[in-house]
């Protein structure tokens, strides 16, 4: 998975009545009282409402099942706390699409029975209920509902923003970690496999230096774009920062993710990125560690073991992939472990480069 923008709220419209699409508004009555509300939804419909009327639980159910209205007016039975009636309008509610509900009530005191209503905008008005007034309320809750949509999808572009990589359009390493934490849990859970890769452009400095800051950008989104192509969609890749990223691989052995490294390694290998003028042969080390259940370990822990195998491909020639197991880091590209490689430990991580 890679970060992408936040969709559009299709409930969004312009609180008058037409949704993006041009439809009228569906304004659902639901007169559970059987009173004589034909006026109501009468003028309702002369404003461009696409007014319907239930006038029992059954109907309203059918009502609901078939299209979800924009807006509720309620004229129950019995208005109480956790009701048949207002669970209705609570189970029309969703974080990202409100519907607003306008109440008929007799009195004030009635409105007692709504103060734990779980309904984010809500009006009311009191009986004899003249078909202006409602018709106002309706119009105002819809201006109500789309400023509060236009608020909600500015969060989701706002959180997209936080975990999106503004330069290679992957997930930031801010995020990654929240995902690392959720996908660790999960593998614990079900004693499943969970790979982590940690992956350096070769000399990415001196391609800096010796070329531009344009050209290293290009660079960088070559490598984002040959990482995330290199994965499956239930796969996740970051920018770590500067030249490094992060791939996280659930359900993923040492082998597969082996492969995988490779796979990702030669392609970039056997590519020439040219920009700007430049022309440069790209190259990158990869460290690994998979969490397999047969010992005790923790995101963190995973984090470190894939960077430290990450730091010994990079001290023993670069452009290699490299396993980090409990005995010792190997090559994972070598036909078997070369015993006589010591351990990476955390001293030797930390001094290479």
């Amino acid at each position: 998975m890679t970060a992408s923008s936040a969709a559009h709220d299709p409930a969004e419209d312009d609180g008058r009545g037409t949704s993006p699409a041009d439809e009228p508004t569906r304004v659902l009555v639901l007169n559970h009282r059987r009173e004589p509300l034909q006026q109501i939804v009468q003028a309702l419909r002369r404003a461009g409402h696409r007014a319907t009327e239930a006038r029992s639980l059954g109907e309203s159910q059918r009502a609901l099942d078939e299209a979800r209205p924009h807006v509720l007016i309620l004229n129950p039975v019995v208005l109480k706390a956790g009701g048949v009636e207002l669970g209705l309008a609570e189970q029309q509610q969703s974080v990202r699409q409100p519907v607003p509900v306008v109440l008929l009530v007799d009195d004030l005191q009635a409105l007692e029975a709504t103060a734990d209503l779980n309904v984010p905008i809500r009006d009311f008005v009191l009986k004899p209920a003249s078909p202006d007034e409602v018709v106002h309320r309706v119009e105002a809750a819809l201006r109500t509902r789309t400023e509060l949509n236009r608020l909600i999808a500015r969060t989701r572009e706002l959180e997209d923003q936080a975990a999106t990589d503004q330069k290679t359009g992957l997930f930031t390493d801010r995020y990654f970690r929240q995902i690392l934490h959720v996908e660790y849990k999960r593998a614990l859970r079900h004693g499943t496999s969970l790979s982590m890769l940690w992956v350096d452009i070769d000399d990415f400095k001196s391609i800096n230096d010796s070329t531009s800051y344009e050209f290293g950008d290009e660079v960088l989104r070559y490598v984002a774009g040959a990482l995330r192509n290199g994965i499956r969609e239930t796969d996740y890749a970051a920018r770590f920062g500067g030249d490094e990223f992060t791939l996280l691989l659930p359900h993923t052995t040492p082998a597969e993710a082996v492969q995988t490294a490779i796979r990702i390694r030669r392609k970039i290998a056997g590519q020439i990125v040219q920009a700007h003028g430049f022309s440069r042969t790209v190259t990158l080390s990869v460290g690994i560690d998979t969490y397999t259940g047969r010992t005790e370990s923790s995101p963190d822990e995973l984090r470190a073991r894939a960077n430290k195998a990450l730091h010994v491909a990079k001290r023993n020639g670069k452009d290699q992939v490299w396993l980090f197991d409990q005995d010792g880091t190997g090559r994972a590209e070598d036909a078997g472990r070369r015993k006589s490689d010591p351990p990476a430990t955390r001293g030797e991580s930390e001094a290479a480069e």
